[in-house]
């Protein structure tokens, strides 16, 4: 079994290296540890037949659980909804199952899909404020794909947002970190993909969606001051490792807005690439473009407006890598391109 594949196996269990070995020690009756398994997923030892037979096996019985994706940075205008909306529209056009939780008080990934209309939604008592605050279920509150609010149709289910849910902050109870973690939990079964669109601030819901999440990309647009805000969110994703969620890993920080043309982008760019050496990878960047814009304005995505565009591109090949499993693209160190690494 390839280095490569032991990983995205691993992952897609959702185990820690630690937890993987204490499974596999329990089931041959052997001492693995962490180094151990780390050696595997790098090469520098072979993985055992009878581990990858067992690695396997465990993949194949696994009851089908959603993924959960946040995309989280306290600084606003990076990006953020655009890419947690097409990344979603991108998966469901390829056959996934895909909720969306807007889980910004701001609501724009609501207004994105259904304009005004999304106030509807409140009124109806299907907000994620009334699951957070009102103890309503996940299910009651889904609006389905399709569903139509002011004339305009949601491609993937959505929980939809409203100012309200800004109350959570001021929320203080035990445990309430994980809330909102639990609440998801009742629905990951239905779903391949569950993606979380956190406010722009590192506050409790931003905390709420970390400790829900396996995975988190930070979209940071390719500007001196936002790159200079990177530490901040990548803090908080430490701290929520350690005391909240063990699982959560960083899959990389998403540069948006980007216009290669402009010495500063590439400066910017480069200096993310030298800074995250080692600490996270820099993806391919997202094009700075009217496309999403234009988009907006027709109230529709980019991605079923204008698919071929480059920019929108760049979200179905990260979209491509996520359901694959695979490294996700990369930006190339050449700034003059971005390089797309092949997708398993």
């Amino acid at each position: 079994m390839e280095p490569g594949t032991f990983r995205a196996l691993r992952q897609q269990l959702r185990l820690t290296q630690q937890d993987l070995a204490e499974k596999l020690n329990g089931r041959f009756a052997r001492s693995y540890d962490k180094p151990k398994v780390s050696k595997w997923e790098t090469g520098r030892d072979s993985v055992p037949d009878d581990v990858a037979r067992a690695l396997e096996a465990m993949v194949a019985a696994q009851p089908r659980n959603a993924q959960v994706v946040a995309l989280a940075n306290q600084k606003g205008g990076v990006g953020k909804t655009t890419s947690a909306l097409n990344i979603s529209a991108a998966l469901a056009a390829s056959g996934h199952r895909v909720l969306l939780v807007d889980a910004d008080p701001q609501a724009t990934a609501t207004t994105a899909l259904f304009g005004a209309g999304g106030v509807d939604f409140y009124r109806e008592e299907r907000t994620l404020a009334h699951v957070l605050l009102r103890g309503r279920d996940v299910p009651q509150v889904i609006v389905s794909a399709g569903s139509t609010a002011a004339g305009r149709t949601a491609p993937f289910d959505i929980i939809a947002s409203h100012i309200d849910l800004s109350e959570v902050d001021g929320r203080r109870e035990p445990g309430f970190e994980v809330a909102l973690a639990e609440a998801l939990d009742t629905v990951r079964p239905s779903y391949d993909f569950i993606l979380i669109d956190a406010p722009p601030n590192l506050g409790v819901l931003t905390v709420m969606a970390l400790a829900a999440a396996e995975l988190v990309l930070i979209p940071v647009q390719t500007e001196p001051f936002d790159s200079m805000g990177v530490g901040l969110i990548l803090q908080t994703i430490r701290k929520v490792q350690r005391r909240l969620n063990t699982r959560l890993r960083l899959a990389g920080i998403l540069p948006t807005r980007y216009t290669a043309a402009r010495a500063v982008d590439r400066e910017v760019l480069l200096h993310l690439m030298a800074a995250m050496e080692g600490a996270a990878p820099v993806l391919e960047p997202v094009p700075d473009s009217a496309v999403f814009g234009k988009a907006a304005m027709a109230g529709r995505l980019a991605l079923d407006a204008s698919p071929s565009a480059r920019p929108v591109q760049v979200y179905s090949r990260l979209a491509a890598a996520l359901a694959g499993g695979g490294q996700l693209p990369r930006a190339s160190a050449d700034l003059s391109q971005t390089a797309v690494e092949p997708v398993a």
